[in-house]
């Protein structure tokens, strides 16, 4: 079964306080030998001492040391401790025999003397000095060896002792049985405390990663996560995802705005066109059911057919503007003329209707930049919404400073807009309530908008019922 993150982790607290712990025993178990080591060479030292005494008093007794020396070896044994006693000669009198220390030859070959234990006084009876050796006519004594020693010398012989290791050992195992106790509970409260540890630290990964199984799951919904401003990697990871989440959420909100903008768009270009298909398609049958026999109908109908098909085509055409406008390409800017597109839209509205007063004015500013067919599509839009909806009202077209902004305001003295005309004006194929018979498709001023929102700038409509219309592009 694979372990969460938090309790891989955990384990790798309780491995690493587990190594820590294994050194600090070794360590310390290793102090602990030197020190018993010193200890262990005290109990000889005793030991030596006893042996003498032990000596002693069985001579006193009238009891020699081959006869004591099984007693005498068995009372110096005990855990850990070997003991063999030898006469001067190095001849095995008691205790263990395999114990026969090589300095114990060095002494009887009489290689080494005995002095007195450091910081003790030299006892005649209990140490044993050979003589010095003649060599030739210099006498040549033995070196000294202070005790300790693995032999000592008692009345009669030698007294031996070997400290077995497991002594040290056995003083050991009290002292590893409770270390290692205390090292099991510090590894598991480490495990359990870690484990908690690690799992608040590592919240945020699986609440993101909670979140990002959503995204996948086609869940959009943005979450945010706030987070401690410590700026370490668990901050920055939460920044990072909710600013993927913010374009994700965002991107999704565009995503099914588009999509219902082009749903919309499709119905309402479908009925659009669906009208003067219609009327096209009843005129053609009129005509094959004998009217084209009569040349006064006839004519009369053609020319309604025309003028269908013409509707038609202009709702073709800006149909296929804003198809252009909704692309990806970016609008090819470059300076533009400002008091040269104003004169433009005034005379080709002055061509469509010579008695309006129509008249434009440039004040402050001489050119913007952006892209000329668009602004100036944008521009002539909003003039021809005045011209059919303002009829024989006065229009003024002004470019002006305001705010460090450039203005184009296109302001009629017509009838003005209701509020629900106003707020609804920019929609594709919103034609008002009180159209009539104006022709038109409602995709001028929705045409207008894309084409300034494209240039980064925005427009807005300020009208009331018997006040005008006045709209303003702000670039």
């Amino acid at each position: 079964m694979r372990q969460s993150l938090p309790s891989r982790l955990a384990t790798l607290y309780a491995l690493l306080l587990g190594v820590t712990v294994l050194l600090v025993i070794a360590a310390s178990s290793i102090a602990l030998v030197y020190e018993l080591s010193g200890f262990t060479t005290d109990i000889i030292i005793a030991k030596h001492e006893e042996a003498r005494i032990l000596t002693e008093q069985y001579k006193v007794q009238g009891v020699n040391l081959p006869q004591a020396a099984p007693t005498i070896a068995k009372r110096l044994s005990g855990i850990g401790l070997r003991v063999a006693v030898y006469d001067t000669k190095g001849r095995f009198l008691g205790g263990d025999k395999t114990l026969r220390p090589r300095v114990l030859d060095r002494i009887i070959q009489g290689q080494l003397r005995f002095g007195p234990p450091p910081g003790t006084t030299s006892r005649n009876g209990g140490v044993i000095e050979p003589l010095p050796r003649s060599h030739g006519a210099v006498n040549i004594s033995p070196p000294v060896h202070f005790e300790p020693w693995p032999v000592t010398a008692v009345d009669g012989g030698y007294v031996a002792f070997s400290p077995s290791p497991w002594t040290v050992f056995m003083n050991l195992v009290p002292y590893w049985e409770i270390i290692i106790g205390i090292a099991v509970l510090a590894i598991l409260i480490s495990w359990f405390i870690g484990r908690v540890f690690s799992r608040h630290a590592l919240a945020p990964v699986t609440e993101v990663t909670a979140s990002l199984q959503a995204l996948a799951d086609g869940d959009y919904t943005q979450r945010r996560f706030v987070m401690g401003g410590s700026g370490d990697e668990m901050s920055t990871l939460t920044e990072a995802y909710n600013d993927a989440a913010a374009s994700v959420a965002t991107a999704m909100e565009e995503r099914r705005t588009t999509e219902a903008r082009m749903r919309q768009f499709v119905a309402d270009a479908g009925h659009e066109l669906r009208t003067p298909l219609t009327v096209i398609g009843g005129y053609i049958d009129v005509l094959r059911r004998g009217a084209i026999e009569e040349p006064k109908v006839a004519r009369q109908i053609l020319g309604t057919m025309a003028l269908e098909k013409e509707h038609m085509r202009g709702l073709i055409d800006r149909l296929m503007r804003l198809a252009r406008m909704d692309a990806e390409a970016p609008p090819q800017s470059a300076p533009i003329d400002l008091t040269a597109m104003l004169r433009d839209q005034v005379e080709a509205a002055r061509r469509l209707d010579e008695q309006r007063a129509i008249d434009y004015n440039v004040d402050g500013v001489s050119e913007i930049v952006g892209d000329r067919a668009e602004l100036g599509e944008a521009l002539w839009n909003v003039v021809e919404n005045a011209l059919k909806y303002a009829p024989g009202a006065p229009i003024h077209l002004r470019a002006f400073r305001e705010n460090g902004t450039t203005v184009l305001s296109v302001r009629d003295e017509g009838p003005g807009m209701t509020e629900s005309e106003r707020l609804h004006a920019f929609e594709r194929f919103y034609r008002g309530d009180a159209r009539g018979e104006i022709p038109g498709a409602g995709l001028g001023l929705a045409i207008a908008k894309r084409a300034v929102d494209r240039a980064g700038g925005s427009i807005n409509i300020d009208s009331a019922p018997g006040r005008g219309t006045t709209v303003s592009i702000k670039l």
